[in-house]
């Protein structure tokens, strides 16, 4: 591969992709609206195409002369779901209709999905790529719709989709409101029964990335793909309070109480037209018993291996916010 255009570039998954392609020799071309932040991918030097996903008009000249492709952009909250369909729907549509004119050139195309689109395990039992989805948020929805888009161009582009679980490291704010409620001395716990979660370093999913660009094996097929251990949230609070180095109280909030915070958050985003971090959906993905895959698929057929542990990625996360004075 010559050149790859990696969409989403300015976000928080696109910019940790960028760095890691650009390590390994790989000329990037990054996609960005001329409103983004680029400063975390500025460093690695990659070109610059300024481009959105909603305007259809805005794509060609992104992918002239590009070889591969990696289509991270998406809305990760939204205040509504038509909001999130524009992007995570319509914007694949858009961008992959694009693709097709170049689909001469064009050897791989990483699509990345979200274990939000395939739903939550079963009696705790890990989802494969098998599993019958069933999403249970508009997010999730949206990005199922976007994975069936990009499904349906598998027979003019070679599409592979990685599909990863709860992302955390470096620039991840979703993650960074659990440090900062542990340096204050308090972790909030929802409900008595225990949840089950799959995790992956940012680090570790660019490398997984990477490898299905790769591999001839690839394009055509699905993988999930997380750090091979299934954690708690009660496991994870333990790794952030060993690793920040103090004792933290443990709150168990009623399920009602999280209902209330969650409805409080649907009127405020309402009110407001902006997204907000915690809602009623958002509260009903936390009440799900298990949020768990299996990565033996591409383990098997790519021999990926996830580099990083839940420790060694608190450890880096917590070493970078603390640098960035985000903590």
């Amino acid at each position: 591969m010559r050149k790859v255009l990696v969409t989403g570039a300015s976000g928080f998954v696109g910019g940790h992709v960028v760095r890691a392609l650009r390590s390994q020799g790989v000329a990037v071309r990054c996609l960005a609206r001329k409103a983004s932040r680029i400063e975390f991918v500025k460093p690695s030097a990659p070109e610059l195409a300024f481009g959105d996903v909603t305007l259809p008009e805005t794509l060609p000249a992104a992918l002239e002369d590009i070889d591969a492709i990696v289509h991270c952009a998406g809305l990760t909250k939204a205040p509504s779901s038509r909001e999130y369909n524009r992007v995570n729907e319509e914007g694949c549509r858009n961008f992959y209709s694009a693709c097709e004119h170049f689909k001469h050139r064009i050897v791989k195309v990483v699509h990345l999905s979200s274990l939000a689109a395939i739903g939550p395990s079963a009696d705790v039992k890990p989802v494969t790529e098998g599993s019958v989805p069933h999403p249970v948020s508009d997010y999730g929805r949206s990005k199922l719709a976007g994975q069936r888009i990009a499904e349906s161009f598998r027979d003019r582009l070679p599409i592979c989709i990685l599909i990863p679980p709860a992302v955390y490291g470096p620039r991840d704010v979703d993650f960074l409101v659990y440090f900062k409620l542990a340096a204050r001395g308090i972790m909030p716990l929802l409900g008595k029964t225990p949840r089950y979660l799959s995790l992956i370093y940012a680090k570790d999913l660019a490398q997984a990335v990477a490898a299905c660009l790769c591999s001839e094996k690839s394009a055509g097929e699905s993988y999930l793909v997380d750090d091979g251990c299934i954690q708690t949230w009660t496991s994870m609070a333990d790794a952030i309070e060993r690793e920040m180095g103090k004792s933290v109280i443990r709150i168990r909030l009623p399920v009602p109480f999280a209902r209330t915070a969650g409805a409080f958050g649907d009127l405020c985003s309402r009110w407001s037209g902006k997204a907000v971090l915690l809602n009623s959906q958002k509260v009903e993905e936390f009440l799900q018993t298990a949020w768990t895959c299996s990565s033996q698929r591409i383990r098997d057929e790519l021999g990926y291996r996830p580099q990083y542990s839940l420790e060694q990625g608190i450890k880096e996360t917590l070493a970078w916010y603390r640098e960035e004075k985000w903590l």
